[in-house]
């Protein structure tokens, strides 16, 4: 039995869970009116364009954070260099970065007309041509720049906690430097790094701003111009619903990547 004053809190725990479940609630509610008119324009219009982008930018910024942050993990975390240090929390910084600001930056320094473009005309002339910074390439780099840390963060502290005895023992048995990161520390880090890919991705399926300055839609833009477009906030609660469906899926990736 439950101690009296155990209890006492239990009204307290039932309203937080309440509130926290209150969101949840109204995206189920909103399926019980459909607006088939809408629906239907929005799946022979957009519907298909907006899952092949979603998937791509899910794939290209999970592939990016994993690489980039695996590799400076075990970089910072296991080898020796001037300067590591400070590199330990530099890495960290894009955390204080919005995805829209660097996007904004990118664009600005990187685009046709700016500064990185035009001085290379000047420089090697007019026939010099760089790829197009307003594309599918573009949002994934700048998401991948913003969300790697996420990696980055709980890779390095797997690899900090395995220590270099491991990778020591690994190298007497004859293995060398990439077999022993590939056949034992990798392995050993996988679910801190599933678990960074996993917040990595869930931050990139809710990301607006970015998208939105490279006007290159997904599910979040859908969701505002299907309020503010066709003004129906219901069909917008729906399309959340079904982003977080997506959230829900990457969540269970993850719980069985790590064997849960």
């Amino acid at each position: 039995m439950s101690h009296p004053i155990e209890r006492r809190w239990y009204p307290i725990s039932f309203a937080v869970a309440a509130l926290v479940l209150l969101p949840l609630s109204v995206l189920l509610v909103s399926w019980s009116v459909i607006d088939t008119e809408i629906w239907a324009h929005l799946w022979d219009t957009q519907m298909p364009r907006l899952l092949g982008n979603t998937l791509t930018l899910v794939l290209g910024v999970g592939i990016g954070v994993v690489v980039l942050g695996v590799s400076l993990a075990w970089l910072t975390a296991l080898c020796e260099f001037p300067g590591r240090s400070w590199l330990d929390w530099a890495l960290m910084l894009p955390f204080a970065i919005p995805a829209y600001v660097l996007a904004f930056v990118f664009i600005g320094l990187l685009d046709f007309s700016g500064p990185v473009q035009s001085l290379a005309r000047e420089w090697f002339g007019s026939g010099i041509r760089f790829p197009r910074v307003r594309s599918t390439g573009g949002v994934i780099a700048v998401l991948v720049l913003v969300f790697y840390p996420y990696v980055y963060l709980l890779a390095r502290s797997a690899f900090l906690a395995q220590g270099k005895g491991l990778m020591e023992a690994a190298r007497v048995l004859g293995q060398s430097p990439w077999q022993a990161f590939w056949r034992v520390a990798l392995p050993m880090a996988r679910p801190a790094i599933g678990a960074g890919l996993a917040l990595a991705l869930m931050e990139t399926l809710a990301d607006f701003g970015a998208v939105s300055v490279f006007n290159y839609d997904t599910f979040t833009t859908a969701i505002y111009k299907t309020w503010y477009g066709f003004f129906s906030l219901t069909s917008a609660t729906q399309l959340a619903s079904l982003l977080l469906l997506a959230v829900m899926l990457v969540l269970y990736g993850e719980r069985r990547a790590r064997g849960a």
